[in-house]
């Protein structure tokens, strides 16, 4: 079960009223290290560690590279994700990038590709695929062509080599 802020909220508030993790948990039906880790970054980064973060947020190569320098340093993914309002998984992600391809997969478009808007683009690709049906319809008859003429002139070879060998057989009785 996902938290949501007002939860988080109230746990702490119940957290500061003095209730113990257990009790908290069983209130909220969670289990007792998600109590504890929302104590935790309450304690460490406050309340305003607890605001929604944006979606969306583009971040530029040299930000992540930062984030990724103060991991490598020995700070937690936690800590720096709640310090920053940067998703936990998002962090993670930006070091073993770095890890496998350096600076540069901190500098790699992620995400699916845009949809086509254009409706232009749409016909100009249901014209190509047209376009594509006709050329393989005239390479297949033309293949088709070629294989038929191709048996035609073994045909004609044979005829001709049946009538050479023929022809030869009479010149030999006289």
């Amino acid at each position: 079960m996902k938290l949501k802020l007002e939860d988080k909220l109230k746990i702490i508030d119940l957290y500061n009223e003095g209730l113990s993790t257990s009790q908290i948990s069983k209130q909220f039906k969670v289990s007792d290290w998600i109590i504890e880790n929302i104590k935790r970054q309450y304690r460490e980064h406050g309340i305003e560690s607890f605001k929604e973060k944006e979606k969306n947020k583009k971040y530029s190569p040299e930000i992540k590279m930062k984030i990724v320098n103060r991991v490598l340093n020995g700070e937690s993914k936690s800590g720096i994700a709640a310090e920053l309002c940067v998703n936990k998984g998002m962090i993670h992600h930006w070091v073993k990038k770095y890890k496998e391809l350096g600076y540069n997969g901190l500098t790699i478009k992620q995400g699916r590709p845009r949809k086509m808007k254009d409706k232009n683009k749409h016909t100009k690709k249901v014209n190509a695929s047209k376009e594509l049906d006709d050329k393989d319809k005239r390479i297949k008859e033309l293949e088709e062509r070629n294989a038929q003429l191709e048996m035609e002139n073994d045909l004609l070879k044979k005829l001709r080599a049946l009538v050479q060998q023929k022809n030869k057989q009479q010149d030999e009785k006289k």
